[in-house]
């Protein structure tokens, strides 16, 4: 019943709050604000949420009111100005920044107990002798194991600040061992993957793979460190992986086109009514102006990821693979709030050196804005024609026609390819399955863990996921995590891409990313696309 008035009384308060604009924000922020009067809409909003705070029948939540209605009204502004508790504001800023407090280990849970995939290079616990297939059984002296903690807290147990220590305990194939552990700063990998393709799958012993995840602070020193140490094993092509890269910081974006691009000519212009407009241009010194170029991008590529797909889409310097990005073409400040909280405000609009501003339409509806991603998806399966209309057309650098009308469409579709998917394949891809099993397999067979395969390459040309290893797998996900399936037909179905995961998965267990995407890419119709655009320019 409570939550029912609560939900009669909230947009009410929102409605007010719309009223009052950013003006109830400023009242709240800090010594720049203090000078300013407070406007009558402000005031009527402080009115309304004391009257109830007095008057109605259920206790209220005043903050979390006043909260909510700040993050609506910015809503119906646009979908990118946002409201971030001070709560949240911390993760946010150790995404940005590329770093945090930490012992430097991946963990996942599995059997309700805390299991270390692996150990970051250089981190306090590599250097204090933990290993991966470690399992932390007690943190601070308190069991951790079997008791139902949740990533987030595990997550707030072992984080802190540099400097300070925290006591764990480790089961090692049954041996229990007590570490203390002086917490370092621990970086936030962005390029999480870096390598040559092998000859065997470019058909040529050239070309480089980059994938970035986001772009933090560290993004573009971690691009050109990447970059440099593929230029020494010979690369002189480069597949550039952006999907599902959400995007980040401007500036790291504007770095990393900067790579490709001879100096002086554009990467991004930003418009805004108060900060006026701004054009980014590439210096001299890129490491990759004279690498060849694909880009790969999704509906989940957006922001930073459109900036620099759209500059080198622009200048001709490239092609784009894959299906239309995201469509945010809107630049956000943040402002803090006294009690730490922010308000992100959009502050300009970017556009790509042809003009193009890729932001997507909003009609308001912040949900609808999101949920049409999953939607559409590029259509999915085949071009979305709509873009292609006169008013939205512009030309590159060379001559070429470009489309605006939200993200970026690429030089060359790819559909989303769903064979061998299935509810089956799908339970499992969700559950952590593959993960799970891959883990624990490289863990009973320990010539796994001592590099008995010497290399990537080895690995892929002599492990096979044979009928009795993929029957293996699934009795461990009937019996671990209660999956099965139906009908015999769905394994027969799935079989191919279920033997790709697997062996992908096992991989990553041995070499992290590098080797997880060196045995997925070689199945990965848009990557091999990308491949073959290179071949013919």
């Amino acid at each position: 019943m409570n939550n029912s008035r609560f939900s009669i009384v909230l947009p009410i308060v929102i409605a007010v709050s719309l009223c009052a604009g950013f003006l109830v924000c400023f009242t709240l922020m800090g010594d720049y604000f203090d000078s300013q009067k407070k406007s009558p809409g402000a005031q009527k909003l402080e009115d309304v949420i004391n009257l109830l705070d007095a008057k109605y029948v259920d206790a209220i939540d005043k903050e979390k009111i006043l909260e909510e209605a700040i993050a609506e009204m910015l809503h119906k502004l646009d979908p990118h100005s946002n409201y971030i508790s001070a709560k949240d504001m911390k993760a946010m800023t150790e995404s940005i920044e590329g770093n945090f407090g930490g012992i430097g280990v991946r963990f996942f849970k599995l059997r309700d107990t805390i299991c270390v995939s692996s150990v970051i290079p250089n981190s306090p616990s590599e250097r204090i002798g933990l290993k991966k297939g470690d399992q932390i059984v007690k943190i601070k002296g308190v069991n951790a194991a079997g008791v139902g903690i949740s990533n987030e807290e595990i997550m707030a147990k072992l984080k802190g600040e540099k400097g300070t220590s925290v006591a764990i305990t480790v089961n090692r194939y049954g041996k229990l061992i007590p570490f203390t552990i002086k917490r370092g700063t621990i970086p936030i990998q962005t390029v999480s993957s870096a390598y040559m393709i092998q000859e065997e799958v470019a058909t040529t012993k050239d070309i480089g793979y980059i994938k970035i995840n986001q772009f933090s602070a560290r993004t573009a020193r971690e691009f050109r460190s990447a970059a440099v140490q593929l230029l020494n094993s010979g690369m002189k092509s480069l597949v550039l992986d952006l999907r599902n890269n959400g995007g980040g910081l401007l500036q790291g974006a504007i770095d990393i086109a900067d790579e490709f691009l001879k100096s002086g000519l554009s990467i991004v212009r930003t418009d805004g009514r108060k900060i006026g407009s701004q054009v980014y241009k590439a210096k001299s010194g890129g490491v990759l102006e004279d690498i060849n170029v694909t880009v790969l991008i999704n509906s989940r590529s957006a922001s930073a990821s459109e900036i620099v797909a759209g500059a080198i889409q622009d200048n001709d310097r490239g092609f784009i693979v894959g299906r239309r990005s995201f469509g945010k073409g809107l630049v956000q400040e943040d402002q803090k709030l006294r009690d730490g909280s922010i308000v992100r405000i959009t502050i300009a609009r970017y556009y790509t050196p042809s003009g193009r501003c890729i932001q997507r339409p909003y009609s308001g509806e912040y949900e609808e804005y999101y949920e049409d991603l999953t939607r559409t998806e590029e259509s999915m399966f085949k071009i979305d024609s709509s873009i292609y209309v006169d008013s939205l057309k512009y030309t590159t650098i060379g001559g070429r026609t470009v489309y605006g009308g939200g993200g970026i469409s690429p030089d060359v579709f790819v559909s989303l390819d769903t064979t061998g998917t299935n509810t089956y394949y799908s339970s499992l891809l969700w559950s952590g399955a593959f993960n799970q099993f891959a883990f624990d397999y490289v863990k009973r067979n320990k010539y796994f863990y001592n590099n008995g395969w010497g290399s990537v390459k080895a690995f892929i040309s002599e492990f096979e996921v044979t009928n009795r290893l993929l029957l293996e797998f699934q009795k461990y996900a009937k019996e671990e995590l209660s999956i099965q399936i139906s009908e015999s037909i769905e394994l027969l179905h799935c079989k191919d891409r279920l033997k790709t995961i697997i062996k992908a998965e096992i991989a990553r267990q041995i070499w992290l990313e590098n080797g997880f995407y060196s045995v997925y890419n070689e199945y990965d119709n848009e990557f091999m696309a990308a491949i073959r655009v290179l071949w013919m320019h």
